[in-house]
C-alpha cells in the first residue's frame, strides 16, 4: 500500500492516511519514512504540544503525510490536503464522509483531491456523492 500512495501520489502535496490502529500508523509512517517521505503519525496518545506542531507543520508543507489512527476524523481542517488514503474500514457512512471530507476543502492551487480506497469503504458506502446510508431500524429491506 505504501508504495502505491507513492506512486500514485507523485505530484501530490499533503497526504492524509487513515489507519486501523496506533501500531498500523505508527509501521505506516515508518514505512513512509523508510521510502523518504517527510511524514508524521498523530494518535489519540500523542501529546498535545507535539500534536500541535506536527499538525501545523504539515498545514505549511513541512510534512508531506501525517497518518493517524482515530483522530482526525473530524474538527480537523487542512485545506491543502490533496491525497486522502483509506487503510481502514469502517461501518458508518458518515465517519467515511468524514474522513474523505479532510480532502474537499477548497484551497488555492488546489484541483481536486486523490482518494484511494485500500479497505472496500468506497465499494461499502458509495461513491462520495451518492454515499447509501444504513437503512433505520424498523425499514423494510428487499424488493
Amino acid at each position: 500500500m505504501v508504495r502505491e500512495i507513492i506512486k500514485l501520489g507523485a505530484e501530490r502535496q499533503s497526504w492524509l492516511i487513515f489507519c486501523a490502529g496506533v501500531a498500523h500508523a505508527h509501521h505506516v509512517r515508518e514505512a513512509l519514512t523508510e521510502q523518504g517521505i517527510v511524514a508524521q503519525c498523530v494518535t489519540g496518545e500523542t501529546p498535545s504540544a507535539e500534536r500541535d506542531k506536527m499538525l501545523s507543520d504539515f498545514k505549511a508543507g513541512r510534512i508531506r503525510a501525517l497518518t493517524n489512527a482515530n483522530v482526525l476524523t473530524t474538527g480537523f481542517d487542512a485545506p491543502g490536503i490533496d491525497l486522502i488514503a483509506m487503510l481502514r474500514p469502517t461501518m458508518s457512512p458518515g465517519l467515511y464522509v468524514q474522513m474523505a471530507g479532510r480532502g474537499l476543502r477548497i484551497a488555492e492551487g488546489k484541483t481536486d483531491c486523490l482518494v484511494l480506497d485500500f479497505a472496500g469503504v468506497v465499494e461499502q458506502h458509495g461513491p462520495i456523492t451518492a454515499v447509501n446510508p444504513p437503512p433505520r431500524k424498523g425499514d423494510k429491506i428487499g424488493e
